[in-house]
């Protein structure tokens, strides 16, 4: 009898699971465009200030994570992290770059480098919502 369990999500069995997204990729399309995420990350005098964390994702760039310490912010930080993503997403040829977000977090900034607004899930709880936004690259 199968018997399902409740389990932390480790490395290993996270590896088994996209082992076989990849192997179902193939199957269903002849390619994987499963490609491990890179990272740009800002320095000021040897110190941690921020860092964009991209993937390239079925042709398109998807903008992970954006992490600016709170002492940067309002700096041009973010914006300059975001234009290495972006020169990376054209150089790799992605047609666009895509990116989710909180309402909480940074919908302003994400409008103010260029990205549109799809989408807006709402419901989530404490009043929040999801956005997904583009942008053509």
């Amino acid at each position: 009898p199968m018997e399902i369990r409740q389990q932390r999500l480790t490395e290993e069995l996270k590896k088994q699971i996209y082992e076989g997204f990849s192997k179902h990729a193939r199957a269903m399309t002849g390619h994987d465009e499963k490609l491990d995420p890179i990272a740009f990350v800002a320095m000021s005098q040897g110190h941690f200030s921020g860092a964009i964390v991209v993937e390239l994702f079925w042709g398109a760039l998807h903008i992970k994570y954006i992490y600016v310490e709170e002492e940067y912010r309002g700096k041009g930080v973010g914006s300059r992290l975001m234009e290495c993503a972006l020169k990376y997403g054209r150089d790799k040829k992605c047609p666009f770059a895509f990116v989710e977000t909180m309402s909480f977090q940074a919908l302003g900034f994400y409008q103010k480098v260029g990205f549109e607004l799809e989408f807006t899930r709402t419901g989530y709880q404490h009043g929040t919502s999801f956005h997904y936004l583009q942008k053509a690259l």
